[in-house]
């Protein structure tokens, strides 16, 4: 009897790995790349050094999007994919139903959902701060404190500031449910 649970263990651990650990890994590459677009230098248009750097990392962004969109689906599909595995692994489908049914349960199912809504918020405003690094190439200079540019035109000045703070501000909150995420 013993062999039997440790066999019964066994698969479903192969089982939830091969899903859960699948997100895992597609959450942790994800925020490894948000966390590289979250650098301070990344809010510093003096930090980019032509028209063709900003491109870049606008197709930097659209990697992340993507990314962010890949694991969103894979959250969606978790149930489907988790009842899947546990029946590839020769598990009873009365038995899979109900260790699927507590394994999803246990996911923060809040808090990826906030994450998720945040991540779609940053990457709007990332893009549309690379769309104004591009749009006024050349408009700001290297200000007196380190990291701070200085715009003459008041107007892009504010502009740039208002987006920084938003981006600051919603990375922030990111970061706060990948805390929340891992208590």
């Amino acid at each position: 009897m013993k062999e039997m649970i440790a066999k019964l263990q066994e698969r479903i651990g192969k089982a939830a790995d091969g899903v859960i650990g699948r997100i895992q890994r597609e959450e942790n590459d994800l925020h490894i790349r948000f966390s590289y677009l979250a650098k301070p230098d990344r809010l510093n248009p003096n930090t980019y050094t032509s028209k063709d750097d900003v491109a870049q990392w606008r197709q930097t962004l659209q990697q992340f999007k993507e990314k962010a969109d890949a694991l969103a689906k894979l959250y969606e599909n978790a149930d489907l994919d988790l009842g899947n595995a546990l029946l590839q692994q020769r598990i009873n489908q009365a038995i899979a139903d109900q260790i699927k049914k507590e394994l999803i349960q246990s996911f923060p199912w809040d808090i990826i959902k906030k994450k998720n809504q945040l991540t779609q918020e940053f990457a709007s405003e990332f893009g549309a701060l690379l769309t104004f690094y591009g749009d006024n190439w050349g408009s700001w200079k290297t200000g007196p404190a380190a990291g701070v540019p200085s715009f003459e035109d008041p107007k892009l000045a504010s502009t740039f500031q208002s987006l920084k703070d938003k981006l600051s501000t919603v990375g922030a909150q990111i970061e706060d449910q990948y805390r929340a995420m891992i208590r």
